[in-house]
């Protein structure tokens, strides 16, 4: 038996989100980011959230959907065996689809991408297609279709 607590809590290093304000630092952490990428000089806007989006992405897509176990271990609380197989998307909110905290990371991605595109000029085709690219790769690796799916057997 713990003391104080009472019951054993839930394992923080899959679910963090779920905490009181962690979307607040989620989000200020990716604000930060486009905040100092844009003190970079010469760097266009749409260079800058083009930047972001896909470092958002490609660090995301890492640590949510391709690290098996848990990408932020807690040694105060027991993880269970069975996730060690699993990866840390797949482990939040209990397998559930459609929480809260999903849609929060979905969202995240959505409003990314759209920052993204919209401040890029439609002459720039290369960046349509970069933000196009990271945006589609993390908006299907979040789809609740994809749960447990290795697509060709890799990261098995």
């Amino acid at each position: 038996m713990q003391a104080g607590h009472g019951s054993q809590p839930d394992d923080v290093g899959v679910e963090w989100l779920n905490a009181p304000a962690a979307w607040a630092f989620y989000l200020g952490i990716v604000a930060t980011v486009r905040f100092l990428i844009g003190l970079y000089p010469g760097l266009r806007d749409f260079q800058a959230w083009t930047f972001v989006n896909v470092t958002h992405a490609v660090i995301t897509f890492y640590i949510f959907h391709w690290v098996k176990g848990n990408p932020f271990p807690t040694y105060w609380a027991a993880s269970m065996p069975s996730n060690d197989r699993r990866t840390w998307w797949e482990q939040l909110d209990h397998r559930w689809q459609n929480t809260p905290s999903r849609k929060f990371c979905t969202a995240v991605v959505c409003v990314l991408y759209l920052f993204a595109v919209q401040t890029t000029p439609p002459a720039f085709h290369t960046y349509h297609f970069i933000n196009f690219v990271a945006f589609v790769v993390l908006f299907i690796a979040k789809l609740p279709a994809m749960d447990s799916v290795r697509i060709l057997g890799i990261n098995r």
